[in-house]
């Protein structure tokens, strides 16, 4: 089930990849190329429906194209994505073309199961600036190419703020107390069991953003680069949401971070305000009868210039390092990241092109909730801080351990403090 969880890419462990290094040459299961120039190749994916209709789509075009490759599609939810690519590796049927996400891009890539792009001739020169670095990983070289680009934004169901009589505010000018306050009125002035915001503890993008804007951030130097001061305070905001009613309490939360996401407390008109990444807007679009509202997240001094937001890959595309026909691989990621004519049918929603001229290509005609997505990103543009470090081995877990102690805090059994503090000492135990 495609949970409002795992629609902000949350991270699981990957069990099994420790035995990575000690795989032998397997070819991956695709059954190779043929003399006269044939292929058949696997590619897999996590998804929703609209992905998965998407991808099956642009593969059709793809293999009406190229009549040589045949590509066996592969989709999966996030949930058990990882399980059975890290099962699928050990085995050495690991697909070959896969679409990854940047907290497992050091685990494959680290361990030598991902192809060098960049070294077999996948070409990026019209990719923007930056944004092909994000998948080079130390001692692998580009261990992938991004899909598309996102950064983490608020979603504002407008119903809801109507309903409230409670003004949408200024995102270049609104602070993290200003959000708790317009949360805290629209929760009052509503109906029991309406809630002015979701609880956002648990979301590691938001962190992040939090860390970022305190001048450390996730990761440094293979290590956590934040201190215990600053996850203490994270917790106390947190802590404040649940306590002033902005949001609904720890098991409510809790449910509704479990519920699929037509199901969840926003879908639903319950809830004003939520965060997700931007290439998530077309699918929250879709739910909520009026459309969304995207806004830049808080800052602590109320200006965006200082929100420290990022372009991240929302997720990537790579090609088994012991893939049969790696030639055709590497020319179908090429196909699904360099054409106009695949930019066309995927459209945004696994994020905005990195290649300007298949973005210039489709901008034309998408319609708006994809233009939602491609506005926000491009209005943020020149408020961009620093390229975060890319998540080390180990990293995976993150979301994990942030979950734990933000939901155990919230039950009570931790306070703030103690649980800024487990936060640091379990993601400094798993990137060991």
């Amino acid at each position: 089930m495609f949970t409002r969880r795992s629609a902000l890419a949350l991270g699981i462990a990957v069990p099994g990849l420790a035995g990575l290094a000690a795989c032998g040459p397997n070819s991956s299961g695709g059954s190779g190329g043929g003399d006269d120039g044939s292929a058949s190749l696997r590619l897999a994916w996590w998804g929703n429906p609209t992905r998965d209709e998407n991808t099956q789509k642009v593969i059709e075009a793809y293999e009406e194209a190229e009549d040589s490759v045949t590509v066996a599609l592969e989709p999966g939810e996030w949930s058990g994505y990882w399980d059975k690519l890290a099962t699928q590796t050990a085995g050495g049927d690991f697909p070959d073309v896969v679409q990854m996400d940047e907290k497992y891009l050091s685990e494959y890539g680290g361990r030598g199961a991902l192809l060098d792009l960049a070294g077999a001739g996948l070409n990026t020169d019209d990719f923007v600036e930056g944004s092909v670095e994000v998948g080079e990983v130390p001692d692998a070289g580009l261990a992938a190419i991004n899909a598309g680009l996102n950064s983490l934004a608020f979603l504002i169901n407008q119903e809801v703020f109507d309903a409230a009589g409670v003004e949408i505010p200024d995102d270049t000018t609104w602070t993290w107390d200003d959000l708790l306050d317009i949360a805290t009125q629209i929760t009052e002035n509503t109906e029991d069991g309406t809630f002015g915001m979701t609880q956002m503890g648990p979301v590691q993008g938001l962190f992040q953003v939090w860390v970022r804007q305190a001048g450390q951030d996730q990761y440094k130097d293979g290590a956590a680069g934040f201190d215990a001061e600053t996850a203490t305070a994270w917790f106390e905001w947190a802590k404040k949401v649940q306590d002033t009613g902005a949001g609904p309490g720890a098991s409510l939360s809790v449910e509704d971070a479990a519920q699929a996401m037509d199901q969840s407390l926003f879908a639903t008109g319950k809830v004003a305000m939520t965060v997700a990444w931007s290439n998530q807007v077309v699918a929250h679009d879709g739910l909520v009868p009026s459309g969304v509202t995207v806004l830049r997240p808080p800052s602590v001094t109320g200006s965006a210039a200082d929100a420290q937001l990022w372009y991240k890959a929302s997720m990537y595309w790579a090609v088994s390092a012991n893939s049969a026909s790696p030639e055709a691989a590497v020319a179908l990621v090429d196909y699904l990241v360099n054409s106009p004519d695949a930019g066309t049918i995927l459209g945004v929603e696994r994020g905005v092109p990195g290649n300007m001229t298949v973005r210039e290509a489709i901008v034309p005609d998408l319609d708006e909730p994809n233009l939602k997505a491609v506005d926000f990103l491009e209005s943020i543009e020149g408020e961009l801080g620093p390229i975060p470090e890319i998540t080390p081995q180990g990293g995976g877990e993150f979301e994990d351990i942030l979950t734990r102690a933000c939901e155990d805090m919230l039950f009570g059994t931790l306070t703030p403090a103690e649980a800024g503090q487990r936060l640091l000492d379990d993601l400094t135990a798993a990137l060991g």
